[in-house]
């Protein structure tokens, strides 16, 4: 019998370099804890079948059966259990034997403590004064280490956590001092390792995997979460499979935390079963323990490694019209001609592959990789854009990693080595291992993993469509959807270490780009795929190639709240559905399905995403987009008539993601994390924390069950007052005089900045008229303007206007205080309040002390209307009953 080897471990109490903030000094440094576990064995079936010929006296298949799969956690137990199925002169005549095929390999647990309730873990081996390493994908540095941290047998505690490390299998018990036990993580295979917690869980994040057509549903629990970026087929249609490895396990029992795997490796998820198992494609899992009060608690940590998104321009809260595409500007020009004569607003066109002349298949000087504009059916692209700037119209370009090897372009990126390798020869790879090619052309693609190649591509080809003023990139195919499994990339790197992160280099070039040229206009992209931190370069996602019918919307529904929780506030869809084919209909009835289709994708894009986007593959030009020409006009016209009005509610939501990592759309229990009822509501989602949204994806569908937390809310719309105990509203309807209508309450308190216009087109700009919709009081709301285009918001070019409402007996108060200032801001406002839930009659309004008349009421709602005010000055207004 071997003599059992202790548990070792070691506790560093060493500063590592970045990790502790000056400001404070009364935090412990981090402390570095290293294990390796006891010595095991464990039988497997295929070691014994190995073992049969060399121990031919016994039945060794049959006799070891009740001991395969067992770990024994010293030498003697696993021999005697041996002797006590074979005998023990078997045994001793073939120990060795025995010994050499059970013994596991030894493991390694390295552990660092980050934050009272922050563990960074790998099952691995690290060197005793190194901190655990990580990818580029986090920044670290703002957990600035626990406030207590003191050592105990076979563990460690902080002041928010108890961790003990079993000696023999190294599992790691992870106890909140407050709520228990949350889980036991324990190593399995090199590449994996399972987490066990007790409780109904709810599991969110980890991006984006279509799954069970027409269902809500946003928890992952019952699922395998297949992991890497890829385009899937899904209903008819291509949908995003999206990596952001961050899970949140929310209990009912408040036992919550979040796992960051922080790997570029494809990773599984495995919750079909008890213990979970998370698994990554190659090396030693390291990853982030988290614990949390709630979602805003883990949430907020997420976001402090990965970056908070940077204010999309202010044009894409609008609309944006798109198709696979206009062939010439002819064709664009009555898709806005149209437009514009039924009083549609409009902020941008978004130009598909046709832009640069389109692709030939399989040909070696198809045009893509040219970036560069087909004159013949664009001609004077230049002027065109500056046109349509003038018309308040924007533009976004799509484009691609890929380049046709007949072109100039090909030959010059492959000179200077800025193409995907072929390691056999050092020159650039068919992007097409049998050489064929693809749909769009035959040659290779750009290495983004290089930093050269990103800024020469830039400089060369993106740098002249921004000056033409071109303000958005469309980054598509980007997972990679088309790639040479034998490529290599920068510094020998294959495609398993860049798949997953081959689309965020491609941003991050975007990115640098605008920042080394000293480029005024913010960096905006729409990605096809992507990693965590996209969204700190400008990047919003969308849902990619989605089909044609309300399955997949309510897919869209169920995959919003994932990605808002992986840190992607702006994630939107291709309205109406990218493949018309996917509609499943009889010819006869088709349109009709089309139509209704359409609408209730249009009415959910105009409330919940971010830009509101109508696409879809129309090669025949045979196929509508713009909502003037499919769909229910009046219904089309109405929601994004009310999109347009919320504008400044939802950019001054952006700044607030900027800032202070808000969520723009967070999901129902975000804010509402002690109702059970409000958990995994996928067609529920909150615009901010004032304002709740409901949806519906269902033909014929005419009503909708409406869930209101505990409190009161209002409808937006009519001003109507519910005292809500936590119930359902039932089958409220979706159609008012046959427009679509979809819910939506505010809750009390709220105030709401909006656009007080009524007649359309409305704009995406700075309302001259400072307004707002006020429901109840005891509010506050901080409403954010800048230029709406340049990078000066980040330099302190904001206008900050806090709004604040207080009751107090039968007098209703509104102070309205104005800081900052931003390039050809207004300095003097007229005032616009609608104040909705005043019970009773208002006997007067007073302004900074003075009775004003501009103002009525009709029921409990009272409009306010001022003429322009000077914006340095205070506004008080008193409300009398």
């Amino acid at each position: 019998m071997t003599e059992k080897t202790p548990l070792r471990h070691l506790m560093l109490g060493i500063a590592v370099p970045g990790l502790l903030a000056a400001s404070c000094s009364a935090y412990a440094d981090i402390g570095h804890f290293r294990y390796q576990n006891e010595p095991s064995y464990r039988l497997e079936p295929a070691q014994v079948f190995r073992m049969r010929k060399a121990v031919p006296e016994v039945n060794l298949r049959k006799q070891l059966k009740p001991l395969l799969k067992k770990t024994y956690y010293s030498e003697q137990a696993y021999i005697d259990s041996l002797e006590e199925q074979l005998g023990k002169d078997v045994v001793a005549q073939h120990k060795v034997l025995f010994l050499e095929k059970a013994v596991q390999p030894q493991r390694s647990l390295a552990i660092d403590v980050l934050a009272d309730d922050v563990i960074h873990m790998a099952f691995k081996d690290q060197p005793k004064g190194e901190a655990l390493p990580t990818t580029e994908l986090i920044d670290i540095t703002k957990f600035n280490g626990p406030s207590a941290l003191q050592r105990k047998n076979n563990g460690f505690s902080t002041a928010d956590l108890q961790v003990t490390v079993n000696p023999q299998n190294l599992c790691v018990a992870m106890v909140s001092e407050s709520k228990g036990q949350l889980s036991e993580i324990c190593p399995d295979k090199m590449n994996s390792f399972t987490v066990k917690s007790e409780g109904d869980y709810q599991l969110n994040g980890l991006g984006q995997e279509f799954h069970d057509p027409g269902k809500l549903n946003t928890n992952w629990l019952g699922f395998k979460r297949q992991g890497g970026n890829k385009m899937e087929g899904y209903q008819g249609g291509g949908t995003g499979n999206t990596q952001f490895p961050i899970l949140y396990a929310m209990s009912q029992q408040q036992r919550n935390y979040a796992i960051y795997l922080d790997t570029v490796y494809s990773a599984t998820w495995d919750f079909t079963g008890t213990p979970w198992k998370i698994s990554q494609l190659e090396g030693s899992p390291s990853f982030l323990f988290m614990a949390g009060n709630d979602l805003p608690e883990l949430r907020q940590k997420y976001m402090s490694m990965i970056g908070t998104p940077l204010v999309p321009p202010r044009k894409m809260f609008g609309m944006w019209l798109s198709e696979y595409g206009f062939d010439n500007w002819q064709e664009l020009d009555d898709k806005l001609d149209t437009l514009k004569k039924n009083h549609f607003p409009l902020d941008g066109v978004v130009m598909d592959l046709q832009w640069f002349g389109n692709v030939d298949a399989f040909s070696p000087t198809s045009q893509m990789g040219t970036l560069t504009w087909d004159r013949e059916n664009f001609p004077a692209p230049e002027q065109k854009i500056k046109s349509l700037k003038e018309q308040g119209v924007g533009m976004m370009l799509i484009e691609e990693s890929y380049v046709s090897d007949g072109l100039e372009e090909f030959g010059k990126m492959a000179e200077h080595g800025y193409l995907v390798k072929d390691p056999a020869t050092g020159k650039a790879i068919d992007s097409d291992q049998n050489n064929y090619g693809y749909w769009w052309g035959k040659g290779g693609m750009i290495d983004w993993t290089s930093v050269d190649a990103g800024k020469e591509w830039h400089d060369w080809k993106r740098k002249p469509l921004i000056d033409m003023g071109v303000i958005g990139h469309w980054t598509d195919l980007g997972e990679p959807e088309m790639y040479n499994p034998k490529g290599v990339y920068t510094d020998g790197r294959t495609q398993n270490d860049v798949h997953n992160i081959f689309n965020y280099k491609w941003l991050e070039s975007i990115y640098d780009g605008y920042q080394r040229n000293e480029t005024a206009t913010r960096p905006f992209m729409m990605s096809r795929s992507g990693a965590p931190g996209i969204q700190r370069f400008g990047a919003t996602m969308w849902s990619a190639d989605i089909g044609t019918n309300l399955e997949s919307l309510a897919s869209q529904f169920s995959m919003q709240p994932n990605m808002v929780l992986s840190g992607i506030d702006y994630y939107s869809s291709d309205i109406g559905g990218f493949h018309r084919s996917a509609l499943s209909a009889v010819p006869e009835k088709r349109e009709a399905a089309m139509n209704e289709t359409y609408t209730q994708w249009f009415a959910y894009s105009s409330l919940f995403e971010v830009p509101v986007r109508p696409h879809t593959e129309n090669l025949c030009n045979c196929k509508e987009t713009a909502p003037d020409r499919v769909g229910d006009m009046a219904s089309n016209k109405a929601n994004i008539k009310l999109r347009y009005q919320l504008i400044p509610y939802l950019y001054s939501l952006a700044h607030r993601a900027n800032i202070a990592a808000e969520p723009v759309y967070p999901p129902m229990d975000y804010y509402f994390a002690d109702d059970a009822k409000a958990h995994n509501l996928a067609g529920q989602k909150m615009m901010g924390k004032d304002l709740m949204g409901a949806a519906i994806a269902k033909m014929g569908q005419q009503a909708v069950d409406v869930y209101l937390p505990r409190g009161k809310w209002y409808d937006y719309r009519t001003g109507k007052a519910v005292d809500s105990k936590g119930e359902w509203l039932k089958q409220l309807p979706v159609y008012d005089q046959n427009l679509l209508t979809l819910p939506l309450f505010a809750r009390d308190g709220a105030i709401i900045p909006m656009n007080p216009e009524q007649t359309m087109p409305l704009s995406s700009e700075v309302p001259l008229t400072l307004a707002a919709r006020i429901f109840g009081s005891d509010g506050e709301f901080t409403l954010y303007e800048d230029d709406g285009a340049t990078n000066a918001y980040l330099n302190g070019g904001v206008r900050k206007t806090t709004f604040n409402t207080q009751r107090k007996g039968s007098e209703f108060k509104l102070t309205i205080v104005a800081e900052g200032n931003y390039a050809n801001a207004p300095q003097a406002r007229p005032l616009h309040i609608e104040w909705v839930g005043l019970q009773g009659k208002v006997k007067a309004v007073e302004l900074n002390g003075k009775k004003v008349q501009g103002w009525k009421q009709q029921g409990e709602e009272l409009v306010i209307e001022h003429s322009a005010l000077p914006v340095n000055k205070t506004i008080q207004l008193s409300v009398v009953m």
